[in-house]
């Protein structure tokens, strides 16, 4: 049992601490590689052929890697909202629901990525001949990420205790 906690102590470090940096790096990646690009393309009318690529490749990662951030501390504004107006019982049972149809999405996620990113052809020729499947393996790094912070907030949620605002029902 030690060892589980272990899991779900280094996963939640892994979810809430260093996938922050990770995305904020690759925020600051996609200034510098849109920065660079417009400088290069309007001062020295000598736009880089990969900036755009790489842009687009950070903001995407970004975005993916946050949706992990996301699922395990349940940031959903609207669903949280809702939360706050029916009773905390309901609302507790309503997380619990939504942290399994997460942890399938991500096994969805998980397994049909990995063929995608398996199954698609060429290279960005731009990138030195980076083959396609590199960037997309977003999908399934994603889904696993998913698949694990759901799982954790199902079994070990941030916020356990009923809020003081919220009033426990019959």
């Amino acid at each position: 049992m030690d060892f589980l906690k272990r899991i779900a102590d280094l996963a939640d470090f892994v979810i809430l601490r260093a996938l922050p940096v990770i995305c904020g790096f690759m925020l600051v990646l996609m200034v510098v590689f849109i920065a660079y690009t417009v400088v290069m393309r309007t001062v020295f009318l000598n736009p880089p052929f990969w900036g755009d690529t790489l842009a687009l490749f950070a903001n995407v990662w970004m975005v993916f890697l946050g949706l992990i951030i996301a699922v395990r501390e349940r940031s959903n504004i609207a669903m949280e909202a809702l939360y706050q107006m029916i009773p905390a019982r309901y609302g507790r049972l309503f997380r619990k629901l939504w942290a399994l149809v997460f942890a399938g999405f991500g096994l969805l996620l998980l397994i049909k990525g990995h063929e995608a990113a398996s199954r698609i052809l060429g290279s960005y020729w731009e990138l030195g001949n980076l083959p396609k499947s590199y960037p997309m393996m977003i999908l399934p790094i994603t889904g696993a990420g998913i698949l694990v912070a759901s799982l954790l907030s199902f079994v070990r949620p941030l916020d356990e205790e009923p809020h003081a605002d919220e009033q426990e029902f019959p």
